[in-house]
């Protein structure tokens, strides 16, 4: 039998044709399903991670909210240590306490400490009375750190110098996002407490932002009455005061700009009977929230007290008597006002 041996060729080439065309298909195929299976994979793991930041998101405000609960817990405690005159005691507790057991919701740690080397405050317009005591230390240098006012961007347009005369501007004059700290200090030392003594053992300053300073300058109780620039970067302002002795009052207000956050501390010595901060850390299942609050110890903050006011536990001293339809200067001469007479101990007499 003859054979076209030019058809047989003809039909080999069309055959492995075809078998190339079946593999290429084939392997186009194959990276097609391989494709839609990552794309899906990835949804997927889109979709779980979407399900998990959800669920994180929720557990977060559950451990937010253990953390507050064991906050509360510490603040009851504390209230009622010093409603009933107790000292307040630093106190740490790393146990379980349940605050929904159905959905495993914790506050794990409990930490207060009653003598902390920082104070935190929020100052403002209105004074704020902070107790500078340690029964052991002394103070060395009192260090103030103040923020810019709330919601302000930068240090804003600030003084570059508190060199003589300065004058204070008006209100609307003002451009520096930071307040000017107004200090009142007083020597809480005996005898140097005691009112006969008052004159040389008080000191109001006003510590003026200089964005400009490399370093703050020092006060100390003799800067009476004077103007110090504070140290500023764009974000916080810096003073110091020099400090002799164990236990002061502070009465710090804000002048231009208020709603500032300000800290107090003095190296690492510890301040007694000022504020008490309650660590408290919550959790949810696998997380955890933390939260930090400064308890305030003292009365003298419980009543918005303007700068031009005293709070005093004795009588006031007053040249001069009122009473319904009666006015009387009192002449020294006579005997003056009873309640300004003094014993010995520079205390008003019964």
């Amino acid at each position: 039998m003859d054979y076209n041996i030019e058809q047989v060729n003809k039909s080999h080439m069309i055959v492995n044709i075809r078998r190339q065309a079946g593999v290429v298909a084939i392997f186009v195929t194959m990276i097609m399903m391989i494709v839609i299976s990552l794309i899906v994979l990835g949804f997927a793991e889109i979709s779980r991670t979407e399900q998990r930041n959800s669920l994180d998101d929720q557990l977060s405000v559950q451990a937010y909210y253990a953390a507050e609960s064991g906050i509360n817990d510490a603040r009851s405690v504390i209230a009622n240590d010093v409603a009933t005159g107790q000292v307040v005691q630093s106190t740490s507790s790393c146990a379980n306490h349940p605050v929904n057991t159905t959905y495993n919701v914790f506050y794990t740690c409990l930490v207060v400490s009653a003598t902390p080397d920082t104070l935190y405050y929020n100052i403002g317009n209105f004074s704020t009375v902070i107790p500078i005591i340690n029964p052991a230390t002394a103070f060395g240098t009192l260090t103030l750190d103040w923020k810019t006012a709330s919601g302000s961007t930068g240090a804003g347009s600030c003084p570059t110098s508190v060199a003589p005369p300065f004058n204070f501007p008006p209100t609307t004059s003002w451009s520096c996002n930071f307040p000017i700290l107004r200090i009142d200090l007083l020597n809480a030392n005996t005898p140097s407490f005691l009112r006969s003594n008052w004159s040389t053992n008080t000191a109001t300053m006003f510590f003026v932002p200089i964005v400009t300073n490399s370093s703050p300058s020092s006060a100390s109780l003799s800067d009476r009455g004077n103007i110090i620039g504070a140290s500023c970067s764009s974000t916080d302002c810096q003073a110091t005061i020099s400090l002799g002795s164990n236990d002061y009052y502070m009465r710090v207000t804000t002048l231009y700009e208020t709603n500032s956050e300000l800290t107090v501390s003095a190296g690492k010595v510890p301040f007694y009977d000022a504020q008490a901060i309650i660590d408290s850390t919550g959790k949810a299942q696998d997380v955890l929230r933390r939260v930090l609050v400064a308890v305030d110890l003292t009365d003298a903050n419980d009543y918005q007290v303007p700068s031009g006011a005293i709070i005093t536990e004795n009588s006031v001293c007053k040249q001069f008597e009122v009473t319904p339809g009666y006015f009387s200067a009192s002449d020294p001469a006579d005997g003056g006002n009873p309640l300004c007479s003094t014993s010995a101990t520079g205390t008003p007499s019964p």
